[in-house]
């Protein structure tokens, strides 16, 4: 009896076949560099750095401090900068206030130095009139001569 429209039916075929036949040559393994085994410390031991990277990491740590440098250069001009322009203008604002008291004051003293205005306050103020007549008094030497001569007669 045979099963011939599935996979059973050639399960169990029972034609002829060799056992042990090879199926293809077995891969050839590749032949791979020499691997040495040296004595040591292993992960343990200190390794020397490329002198190339060594030089290479230098460069950029100089080039660093120096991008730093001339940064921090930067920063404290331009804050000297605005100080400076800070304490100018100070003193702009100051000296224009300097100025407007200064003609302030011209005006003040010309109101109050005034010879019409002294007068009418000692008038009103303090009650003091002007004198009918004047006296002037001469203080030099030829003046207190004639006066001492005209007073001994």
């Amino acid at each position: 009896m045979g099963y011939h429209t599935t996979n059973a039916a050639y399960a169990y075929d029972m034609q002829a076949v060799p056992a042990y036949a090879p199926a293809a040559p077995a891969p050839r393994t590749q032949e791979r560099p020499r691997f040495d085994v040296y004595t040591g410390q292993g992960r343990e031991a200190n390794q020397l750095v490329s002198p190339a990277f060594t030089h290479v990491l230098k460069v950029f740590a100089v080039l660093v401090a120096l991008v730093f440098t001339i940064g921090m250069a930067r920063v404290g001009i331009a804050s000297l900068t605005a100080a400076e322009l800070n304490a100018n203008a100070t003193v702009s604002n100051e000296l224009t206030a300097a100025r407007d008291q200064s003609g302030d004051l011209e005006v003040m003293r010309s109101v109050y130095g005034a010879d019409a205005r002294i007068r009418d306050l000692a008038e009103d103020t303090l009650g003091m009139v002007e004198p009918a007549s004047r006296i002037t008094l001469d203080m030099s030497d030829a003046a207190a001569g004639a006066a001492a001569a005209s007073t001994a007669e």
